[in-house]
């Protein structure tokens, strides 16, 4: 059966978009926590998968008693509370957790007013840039008394993600686009969700060494024609389907779409890649991994062995 992976995508991608990267902590009462107050959290809801899996990172997990369905990473994350969806979050199911502090994105306006009437404590946090998702690791920690761990993180997606933007340095800069979303397996190919600038995935391009092709800042996740396609004409193109090893699909069948428009240089040259880990809609701390896939499939003539 085909299905339209588009939903997923937006669900997890598209709605971190906008807003400014840390807003106040803010409670159902005027005053902040101490910082004693703050690291004795121990009954903590995330409402989205990157900073559920921050929170597994930080060595959390075991103050994690409330996640959404779209937490599937860890492992471990599955066998939480699931209080809901992305854009259906079950009020009851987080009022029942008890929680002592539930972290949101910005985007979540009507749950947050929710948490508020409960006088339930709330962090928001946004992940729509790599500074950003980096940032939140050190919000999260910080607020939960973690803030050694937290840097050791840090330290570690810095390091790898400069060794990667110091080895294309110097290299040519081929033009890329990112598909985030479309109607798999039709054997058409009509309309596209592209990735934007001012988006995690335009930076994760330019670290591994491409060049976005895509270049309004009017839109983040713009929607492109086939013709549109063909205008921007690619070197490379970077299909995301985070869902593939649980659909009734295969690469083949995914990269087999793009024929339809054979004058597009990356469909007539072979450089078509599907990035199918489920983190390759995910701005959280796995972002190293699909910047990692980014370079190999941009520049495979370097040595990606680390």
């Amino acid at each position: 059966m085909k299905r339209n992976y588009l939903i997923l995508l937006l669900l997890l991608v598209v709605v971190v978009a906008g807003g400014i990267f840390y807003k106040n902590f803010e409670t159902g009462s005027a005053s902040r926590p101490g910082a004693s107050e703050r690291a004795s959290y121990s009954r903590i809801v995330s409402l989205s998968p990157s900073n559920t899996e921050i929170l597994f990172a930080l060595d959390l997990g075991d103050r994690v008693v409330g996640v959404t369905r779209f937490c599937k990473y860890p492992p471990e994350a599955q066998e939480k509370a699931e209080v809901g969806g992305y854009l259906d979050p079950n009020y009851e199911a987080v009022a029942v957790l008890e929680p002592d502090l539930v972290i949101v994105l910005p985007e979540y306006e009507k749950v947050m007013g929710y948490l508020r009437e409960l006088g339930l404590k709330y962090l928001i946090v946004h992940n729509r840039t790599v500074s950003e998702i980096i940032g939140t690791i050190n919000v999260i920690g910080a607020e939960c008394g973690v803030e050694k761990r937290a840097r050791e993180l840090v330290a570690q997606i810095e390091a790898r993600k400069n060794e990667i933007a110091e080895r294309t340095r110097h290299l040519a800069r081929p033009g890329v686009i990112v598909s985030i979303g479309r109607t798999v397996g039709s054997g058409t190919l009509k309309e596209v969700y592209l990735a934007g600038k001012n988006t995690f995935y335009d930076e994760l391009i330019t670290l591994a060494g491409g060049r976005n092709l895509y270049e309004s800042k009017n839109v983040p996740y713009p929607l492109v024609s086939a013709e549109g396609l063909l205008h921007l004409n690619p070197e490379i193109i970077l299909e995301l389907v985070p869902d593939l090893d649980t659909r009734e699909t295969t690469e083949e069948i995914v990269l087999k779409d793009w024929q339809r428009v054979p004058r597009i240089d990356a469909v007539r040259n072979r450089r078509v890649y599907v990035l199918a880990g489920d983190y390759v809609a995910i701005p959280g701390p796995r972002i190293i991994l699909l910047l990692e896939d980014m370079a190999r499939a941009i520049h495979p003539e370097v040595d990606w062995s680390f």
